[in-house]
């Protein structure tokens, strides 16, 4: 049923993980021909309980092709009473005569508002007290996962205790204050160099990993060209008021050409930091790059130089 009623017996057995009639299978280590074997001659019997039994098969893209053939016709022609729920994250990978035997559902990622909302109610029923603005920054890093940011949640709490600060979120996630963040791209708008390599050493200073650093960067920087182009904070980039009044109004600051260097020379430093490069130098040489066009002989950078001409006159 699409309401169920959560107190009886058939209910209370499917929460608890008792229930007779669903059945869960971890495809990703049961993916071979006999697993599906054995799993036919499960299903040939009548649910013990309730009107159907319902059989979860979690990761499906994780089975074999042979596995998939063997179990095409039970999957065709189930027995009466019997429903297969194939989950998958990885759709594409499962074969298409599976897929087009299938009712197909999509589910999308939730946004930050719906994390927000659940961390502040799973935190009420705890009695965690927890400042708004770092569960703004827990959402926004959970990357669109319930389960990300409440494991994130629990970690908190062993690490301060029922009372979290946006300084103990940062400090677990290894994230980059918002004002470092804002100074940044402000140093980026203003063209300041000298700016910018500071923001690099009190990023440093921080000791937290560079790596981690650029990719908060790159995702700031990515969050300011959404709202430089759409011209309002979306839906799913929305965490407090204030923040978000900050980011419009920064989005205003700074010109998109020096968004879109800035995102190419970050990914460009990460590449070369994973090829062993230092992470700071890079991070320095990104900031100073998208600061000083001058300094970078790329076409790109000459276009930023001229926009920047033809805008001041």
């Amino acid at each position: 049923t699409i309401a169920p009623c959560g107190v009886c017996e058939a209910c209370v057995s499917i929460q608890g993980a008792t229930s007779l009639a669903v059945i869960e299978m971890d495809a990703a280590s049961h993916n071979s021909v006999d697993d599906i074997r054995e799993l036919r001659d499960k299903v040939a019997f009548a649910p013990v309980s309730g009107r159907a039994k319902i059989y979860i098969l979690d990761e499906a893209h994780m089975l074999t092709s042979q596995a998939w053939n063997a179990f095409l016709k039970t999957l065709e022609e189930p027995p009466p009473g019997t429903i297969f729920v194939l989950a998958t994250t990885e759709a594409q990978k499962v074969l298409p005569t599976v897929v087009d035997r299938c009712h197909r559902f999509d589910f999308g990622r939730p946004t930050v508002e719906q994390l927000a909302s659940v961390l502040q109610r799973v935190a009420g029923q705890e009695g965690i007290e927890i400042a708004p603005d770092a569960e703004a920054l827990l959402a926004r890093h959970a990357t669109g996962s319930f389960r990300d940011a409440l494991g994130t949640l629990e970690q908190l709490v062993t690490y301060s205790g029922t009372t979290i600060t946006v300084g103990d979120v940062q400090a677990v996630l290894g994230a980059v204050d918002d004002d470092l963040l804002f100074g940044t791209l402000d140093a980026v708008a203003s063209h300041d160099a000298g700016v910018a390599l500071r923001v690099a050493a009190a990023l440093a200073a921080t000791g937290r990993d560079l790596v981690s650093g650029m990719r908060d960067i790159e995702a700031h920087t990515r969050e300011l060209l959404v709202v430089r182009t759409l011209g309002a904070v979306p839906a799913e980039l929305r965490v407090t008021p204030e923040r978000d009044a900050r980011l419009s109004d920064q989005a205003q600051r700074i010109e998109a050409p020096d968004l879109v260097r800035l995102l190419e020379l970050l990914g460009t430093a990460m590449r070369t930091v994973k090829d062993g490069a230092d992470p700071r130098t890079r991070l320095e040489l990104a900031l100073v790059q998208a600061a000083t066009p001058e300094v970078d002989a790329s076409t790109k950078a000459l276009l930023a130089r001229i926009g920047r001409l033809e805008a001041t006159r």
